[in-house]
């Protein structure tokens, strides 16, 4: 097998180690090694053997994105625009390490996506899959639809996912109804309307009209015209059918207005707070019509979309929390900062993923997307972030739990027999003189390639949910009724 192929059709997923020895790929998730196809003497040069250009390719996306991401965030990665779901990821892309297409270590993180350049592409999967993904983003946003939705995933890249997330947005904010807006309109009527031009007046006023100026809703607007056209570029989706009556209504409350592209991309957001989402609903527009990921060059072939998928969890996890009716907090409603030893007046902030209250105490969890290693449990740095957490929000109030979040995938969850203790291991920690529980729980991941991965992902989060119940929230009762 071609590195060639490898890198571009989703083999290589998200949180792994990929090590290339003399040619020999082996990774502990793929099982078998892979021997990679070389070049034979005298063998043309082609795009897929040309093991040079590859690895130029490969340490040139590693480099660039990890300078797109520090130098502009915000263009880099498709977001959510929400309050609460931020890109929290520290690292770049990908990782590389060696000295050739045979020899090389290719690390990933949290970030899933794809570059192409040219004849190379490199694409960066879920490890667990696509179903997944469109799970955890319908389920999020209310609009999850039970049944199968299709194959719409592509080896070549994620522009399906963006597609994915417009149309999820397009739908929630159209619950607000087509967005209007105050449009001036200059006419000639019969009774005065807003405020008259008195020289004509004087001019015409055996007429009986008068020519007002005045302000009224309207339904027709940029913003209509740029969904319009986002749409458009989506529709081929089949999960696109599904908005096809929304499309329509815009459609309608166009009135047959053309707009220049470059007019639709100078859409301005909706000044009225009620429309926010349709503020997100324009962004997302625009990176749509635009193809909008990471362009590092200026050639025409050359494009990139990356998610935090870790950012994604962490607000799945968010929603199934809050919709279970527990106080969660924001991220934002009680954040600490401390010294962090520079010379100026900076300050460190600490905003831990979780923090919900329950029987007149704070319970502190992160959630970490990352693999989970059972032989040594959480890492190192993530334990004492956790300690940092406790500590200060201890100073404040009672702190009856705390720990982690983690995703399992079906065949770990059996392998580490987390059926016993319900997708949970809890212990103690001792902070400022006081016992805390300590809690690493686990939502198990169904096998991606389930017919009923829908079903089977809503049991377990309800599987979940329930644990936090039971297992976490439920002591502090019994304690305080003892």
């Amino acid at each position: 097998m071609w590195l060639f192929d490898i890198i571009k059709n989703g083999t290589l997923v998200d949180n792994q180690s990929y090590l290339v020895n003399q040619g020999i790929l082996t990774n502990r998730r793929l099982g078998e090694s892979i021997a990679l196809s070389t070049k034979s003497k005298g063998q043309w040069t082609y795009p897929h053997n040309d093991e040079s250009a590859i690895w130029h390719f490969l340490n040139s996306v590693s480099r660039d994105v990890e300078k797109t991401l520090n130098d502009n965030i915000a263009d880099a990665l498709i977001l959510f625009n929400d309050e609460d779901y931020e890109h929290n990821t520290d690292g770049g892309f990908i990782g590389v390490t060696g000295t050739d297409a045979r020899n090389f270590n290719l690390n990933t993180g949290n970030l899933i996506g794809f570059v192409k350049r040219g004849d190379y592409s490199l694409k960066i999967s879920s490890r667990f899959g696509d179903a997944f993904l469109q799970y955890i983003i319908a389920d999020a946003d209310g609009f999850l639809e039970l049944e199968n939705i299709g194959g719409e995933s592509h080896a070549d890249g994620y522009e399906w996912l963006l597609a994915y997330l417009w149309n999820i947005k397009f739908k929630r904010a159209y619950r607000l109804g087509l967005p209007k807006t105050y449009i001036t309109k200059n006419d000639r009527i019969s009774r005065v309307r807003g405020t008259i031009d008195a020289v004509d007046y004087f001019r015409n006023k055996t007429s009986g009209k008068y020519l007002c100026s005045y302000r009224e809703h309207s339904y027709d607007s940029p913003a209509t015209s740029l969904f319009i056209k986002a749409y458009e570029a989506v529709e081929q989706y089949s999960f696109c059918q599904r908005t096809r009556n929304v499309y329509n209504a815009f459609l309608t409350a166009n009135q047959g207005v053309k707009r220049s592209r470059q007019e639709i991309l100078r859409t301005p957001y909706f000044t009225n707070p009620f429309y926010n989402d349709y503020n997100v609903l324009i962004d997302l527009s625009k990176q749509v019509i635009n193809q909008q990921g990471s362009d590092f060059d200026s050639q025409h072939d050359s494009s990139a979309f990356f998610f935090d998928i870790s950012m994604l969890f962490e607000y799945f996890i968010r929603k199934l929390i809050k919709r279970d009716g527990v106080r969660l907090l924001s991220k934002f409603e009680r954040r600490y900062e401390i010294p962090a030893g520079a010379l100026g007046s900076y300050m460190r902030k600490l905003e831990p993923d979780l923090v919900f209250e329950s029987d007149g105490g704070l319970y502190v969890f992160d959630v970490k997307y990352k693999a989970f290693d059972p032989q040594f449990g959480v890492k190192r740095e993530d334990l004492f972030q956790l300690h940092t957490y406790i500590g200060q929000y201890g100073n404040g109030a009672s702190i009856k739990g705390c720990g982690f979040v983690y995703p399992i995938s079906e065949d770990r969850w059996a392998a580490l027999n987390l059926d016993k203790t319900q997708g949970l291991i809890s212990d103690v920690v001792r902070q400022q003189g006081q016992d805390i529980p300590f809690h690493v729980l686990f939502l198990k991941i169904p096998d991606n390639t389930s017919l009923d991965f829908n079903r089977l992902m809503s049991e377990q989060c309800r599987m979940f949910i329930d644990t936090i119940q039971s297992r976490i929230l439920i002591k502090e009762k019994i304690a305080a009724w003892a």
